[in-house]
């Protein structure tokens, strides 16, 4: 009896007769038996198992086994009667198989079918940032972001799913912020005009729990000027360059001694021609002494604790004197305008001078981490 699966091949051949004589002599060919795994037809294949082919009393010549989107790759055994796949199935696909058997006088059989994959109890997704034909700034890591969370111990195997590959290129690696998010950065600031692609390979990727993985994902990207500024808390002055060069030098007042803004390497993330500021969402009640509620044009930020570079007209008569914001870089109107429209997200801040040091998560800190222990 023959497994679930199983296709039977047989071939008979008469040897020859000698017609002097009355006996005859017949050779039979054994059949050539077929086993597929998944079967022959399935519809709701097992996705953590391989495709295997394999057959007794013969060969198998060839095996394809194909996906809408490309072939499945896969090994053939030394003695040829077996072969296996050497990827991941991807859920809800429909495979075509084809193979070709050779029986033991030489005889070929082709063979053909389908199976479709079991669609999964929940699809597993990455995002991928900055997107698709943006142009950011030299500080802008690149940035993973999971539906699921990848065990600590699976991390190390995950990143093997991620490639980042630029023009020109440049040295960078993974850091994993949390099981859900993962960034990758240069070892310097990126070159300006470099052109970034990142892909994330992870259709068929088993992320536990019911959940995989249904598609690769895709994004490229360009790093426009180098915008460089550097705050200096202590000389109440922003020097701002492009591409090395100083463009603009203004004064500002930063945060004063009970808010000061954080020193450190600060990456731009987003531009509000107009926002209101609120200091309760900062902890500080709106009515206390240190409060406040203003409308506020030209806002860069810097970090996600309320720091921004922003138009600051109240205290114009301290700014290039003294340090009297909440944390942020009060500057001028005019000044504030003109750095808004020069900035893009992924810009870097240099922030020189304060007691107090960015952390690494607040905002874009990624460059506050030393590259000798960046990757994780």
């Amino acid at each position: 009896m023959l497994l679930a699966g199983a296709f039977v091949v047989s071939a008979c051949g008469a040897l020859g007769i000698d017609d002097a004589k009355t006996a005859a002599t017949t050779t039979t060919v054994l059949p050539v038996v077929l086993t597929a795994v998944p079967i022959p037809g399935a519809t709701a294949a097992a996705l953590d198992q391989p495709v295997t082919v394999s057959v007794t009393d013969g060969t198998l010549a060839a095996v394809t086994v194909v996906a809408p989107d490309g072939p499945l790759p896969g090994k053939l055994a030394p003695d040829a009667t077996s072969w296996a796949s050497t990827a991941v199935l991807v859920p809800s696909t429909t495979y075509q198989v084809a193979a070709t058997l050779v029986d033991a006088s030489g005889g070929t059989t082709p063979k053909q079918w389908t199976f479709t994959t079991a669609p999964p109890t929940a699809v597993f997704k990455a995002t991928l940032s900055p997107g698709d034909n943006a142009t950011v700034g030299v500080g802008m890591p690149v940035v993973v972001k999971l539906s699921s969370p990848v065990a600590t111990a699976d991390h190390a195997a995950f990143v093997k799913h991620l490639t980042v590959t630029s023009t020109p290129a440049q040295k960078g690696a993974w850091r994993w912020f949390s099981d859900n998010e993962l960034h990758w950065r240069p070892s310097v600031y990126w070159s300006a005009g470099t052109k970034v692609t990142v892909k994330a390979s992870i259709a068929g990727y088993n992320a536990g729990g019911g959940a995989w993985g249904v598609k690769d994902v895709t994004t490229t990207y360009a790093i426009g000027d180098a915008h460089v500024s550097k705050v200096d808390t202590q000389t109440h002055q922003m020097a701002v360059t492009n591409n090395g060069v100083v463009v603009r030098m203004f004064p500002v007042s930063t945060g004063n001694t009970k808010y000061p803004t954080k020193s450190g390497i600060h990456v731009t993330n987003e531009k509000l021609k107009t926002t209101i500021m609120d200091s309760a969402t900062v902890g500080i009640p709106r009515d206390s002494a240190d409060g406040y509620y203003e409308t506020v044009e030209w806002n860069v930020r810097i970090s996600n604790s309320g720091e921004f570079v922003h138009a600051a007209p109240w205290s114009v008569g301290s700014q290039g004197r003294t340090n009297v914001s909440h944390g942020c870089v009060n500057a001028s109107t005019a000044d504030a305008e003109w750095f808004y429209n020069f900035s893009q997200t992924g810009d870097v801040v240099e922030v020189v001078g304060s007691p107090e040091q960015l952390t690494p998560t607040n905002g874009i800190g990624d460059w506050q981490i030393p590259w000798a222990t960046w990757a994780n």
